[in-house]
């Protein structure tokens, strides 16, 4: 499933074209107060940020979406763009990956202002951020521009897809994507998604969270290890280009979580794609 000043009108189009992989239990880094609230903001402060997110608070967009998860004629062997003839599609079921010498990740996530859109017209709950630049990859830097969930996931190892999964979506200052999947696996209550869950605006509808701040580095496994394929974005139109990055351990949620989510949207995971031979990597 990344903020910089290099034409914002276009960034803006381009984050909301997003929709948008064995596991074992990993331990979320979560805080005591997962999602710190805030009453006064400091703009000197790094932690601030002054622009604006795709939509006003308290905005709504029209419900109309234009694809579906299900069979039909708007189903995924419908979609457009290059959903059906594209060669490097994304999601896909890993086997085996190479080991090799890959430059580092290095993040940089930060408590942020965020706002919660319930996307109708993606099928999906997205936690969207100011500009940053908080994920390095070796010396290059990307903008994590949002946060959307899957039930189930998406990219698969070994033929099993874990029964949810988290993508946190970046943008490079050239405009690609790079997208870290977090699988989700059933255990205990996670604090910082239900803090999330607590404020799930109405269907079209985004709303800032004043006084309340996210660090998404709280939805990430404790263990940072993955895999690392080229793909493309998993809803219309699967443009090319994406850099994935499948996170081998997961985070937890309970039952009761996941069962919450699936209230809003259930079963909005593509079909597993043909690796074609591309390179599946892996650090050594």
């Amino acid at each position: 499933m990344s903020r910089f000043a290099i034409g914002i009108p276009l960034l803006v189009v381009l984050i909301l074209l997003i929709a948008s992989p064995t596991y074992a239990a990993g331990g979320a880094c979560a805080l005591d107060d997962p999602i710190q609230h805030s009453h006064l903001s400091d703009p000197a402060s790094p932690q601030h940020h002054g622009h604006q997110m795709d939509m006003p608070s308290a905005a709504t967009q029209k419900c109309d979406p234009k694809f579906s998860y299900d069979a039909g004629q708007q189903g995924p062997s419908q979609w457009e763009g290059v959903c059906n003839s594209g060669q490097m599609q994304a999601p896909v079921d890993i086997q085996t990956a190479e080991k090799l010498s890959l430059a580092p990740m290095v993040f940089g996530y930060q408590p942020s202002d965020f706002a919660i859109l319930n996307d109708c017209n993606h099928y999906q709950l997205k936690v969207k951020f100011p500009n940053n630049y908080w994920l390095r990859i070796g010396k290059k830097p990307y903008f994590l521009t949002e946060i959307n969930f899957h039930e189930p996931g998406e990219n698969a190892v070994k033929g099993q897809r874990p029964v949810m999964s988290l993508h946190l979506v970046h943008l490079s200052p050239e405009s690609t994507f790079l997208v870290i999947e977090v699988p989700v696996i059933v255990g205990k209550e996670n604090p910082v998604i239900k803090a999330l869950w607590e404020h799930i605006p109405e269907a079209g509808k985004q709303q800032q969270m004043e006084g309340l701040k996210l660090n998404a580095a709280d939805l990430l496994p404790a263990d940072r290890g993955y895999y690392r394929f080229p793909g493309s974005l998993t809803n219309p139109l699967c443009n090319e280009g994406v850099t994935w990055f499948l996170m081998k351990k997961p985070i937890e949620m309970s039952e009761a979580q996941i069962a919450e989510y699936k209230k809003y949207y259930h079963n909005t995971a593509r079909p597993l794609q043909p690796l074609n031979n591309r390179p599946v990597a892996e650090p050594k």
